[in-house]
């Protein structure tokens, strides 16, 4: 159960190291996901065995990406209208701070980050 439990907080680790832009994109705006990266020591068929995962429901569109890069391989469209409306980010001093909107007939997506997929080789260590 201890080694199970070290090697399940080694892959914790990395997934969120793989978060943070070590191995993978900077696209961190508040940290939620990568604080929600959890391990948990479980019992399945009465052997025991370790979870590493989130309960964020985007980490799957993070891990997967979207539009093009995800697994459907196409644009974003509107599901109702002619266009989309985000709000744009301001850069700089104020970083985080939003200002304005940004208007798109599509949008091509997000690259995934399998942050937790490539984090499974710290359990060999």
């Amino acid at each position: 159960m201890k080694d199970l439990l070290r090697r399940g907080l080694l892959v914790e680790t990395q997934a969120k190291r793989n978060l943070g832009g070590i191995g993978g994109p900077k696209r961190i705006d508040t940290g939620r996901l990568r604080a929600s990266i959890a391990t948990q020591v479980v019992r399945r068929n009465g052997d025991p065995a370790v979870i590493v995962g989130t309960n964020v429901k985007y980490a799957i569109f993070v891990h997967d990406g979207t539009g093009l890069y995800g697994p459907l391989h196409r644009l974003i469209k509107p599901k109702h209208g002619r266009v989309m409306v985000f709000p744009s980010k301001l850069h700089g001093k104020k970083k985080g701070k939003f200002k304005g909107k940004v208007v798109a007939q599509s949008v091509k997506g997000m690259r995934r980050n399998q942050f937790l997929k490539n984090a499974l080789t710290a359990a060999r260590g």
